[in-house]
């Protein structure tokens, strides 16, 4: 039988992309956030698709450290293929040094999570480098696998969920000048009690390390069908959030963060709606990558860093 060109790509897009679900979790938790580790390498986490916007798989590659090389189509924006990769914006441009402009034909590298990607120096140990990216020390550990004695100088780790912060830096030089657009991060100062619990229930999974992978955010377990509510006044930007998600919407709040509310049963709300602080726009349910009814609910910061979202149990 004669194999087309078609046949080999699909083959190929099978072995690249599909999501290990081999680890055992909790009842009632899920989500494509949850990092799945296999023989000491960072996988592609089960979040990574191709979306309408980038349709093509002879666009991308996955080179030796498993680092994604995507290249630029006529047409591409930043935030689109931030979207189909389910990576921050500041991730695609921290990675490869970009302002906010592309062009048809670069390559460019996706981490298969939202962060930044570390070249070990030395002297350096984890509670050094999970404070210059700003996160817990576990979000290192456990997604690379390692031990502090095995921060070997030279070579690279992926901090997940990570963020380079705004340098106070006054050098006027030309690679300051080139990458001020870049490592300028705003993070937004709001506190906690801005937000309330968007749904009822025990929380199942909390934001932070679990069996085989870390959890950035906080899942409620409660039956299909419960109200979902706003966690904050603000406008709907999004009614569909990538693969392993399921019935998914994303909510833009005026000080700057976004909330996300996954796996729904319905969507009540669609995008460009304005809702209210405890509004109904949702109910629970299973729906993506999911173990059993409930609401994983996230809260974004503008630099794409996922707030610890524990305050809510």
């Amino acid at each position: 039988m004669q194999t087309n060109e078609s046949d080999t790509i699909n083959s190929q897009r099978v072995l690249l992309l599909a999501p290990n679900y081999s680890v055992e979790i909790p009842e009632a938790v899920g989500g494509p956030d949850d990092i799945q580790i296999d023989n000491r390498l960072a996988l592609l986490s089960p979040q990574v698709s191709i979306a309408s916007g980038v349709t093509s798989l002879k666009n991308v590659e996955i080179d030796p450290d498993g680092i994604v090389i995507y290249v630029v189509q006529e047409g591409d924006t930043l935030s689109e293929i931030a979207e189909t990769f389910d990576v921050s914006v500041n991730t695609i441009k921290w990675e490869n040094n970009l302002g906010n402009t592309i062009k048809p034909g670069q390559e460019l590298r996706i981490l298969p999570v939202t962060g930044v990607r570390h070249t070990i120096q030395k002297g350096d140990t984890f509670g050094k480098i999970a404070q210059m990216y700003d996160v817990e020390i576990d979000d290192i550990r456990i997604f690379n696998d390692i031990k502090e004695t095995e921060l070997i100088p030279g070579k690279k780790i992926i901090v997940p969920n990570g963020i380079i912060q705004a340098t106070k830096s006054s050098s006027s030089s030309s690679k300051s000048s080139s990458t001020s657009s870049v490592s300028s991060v705003s993070t937004s100062s709001a506190s906690n009690s801005y937000y309330i619990r968007p749904t009822t229930g025990p929380v199942t999974s909390p934001f932070g390390p679990r069996t085989g992978s870390y959890h950035y955010g906080v899942d409620f377990g409660t039956k299909t069908g419960t109200p979902i509510v706003a966690a904050a006044a603000g406008t709907v930007i999004k009614t569909n959030c990538g693969s392993g998600y399921g019935n998914c919407l994303v909510i833009q709040h005026d000080n700057g963060t976004q909330t996300l509310y996954a796996h729904a049963s319905a969507i009540y709300v669609n995008v460009g709606t304005k809702v209210k602080q405890g509004q109904k726009i949702a109910a629970v349910g299973s729906t993506g990558h999911s173990t059993g009814p409930h609401l994983h609910f996230e809260i974004i910061e503008p630099s794409g860093k996922k707030r610890n979202v524990n305050f809510l149990k």
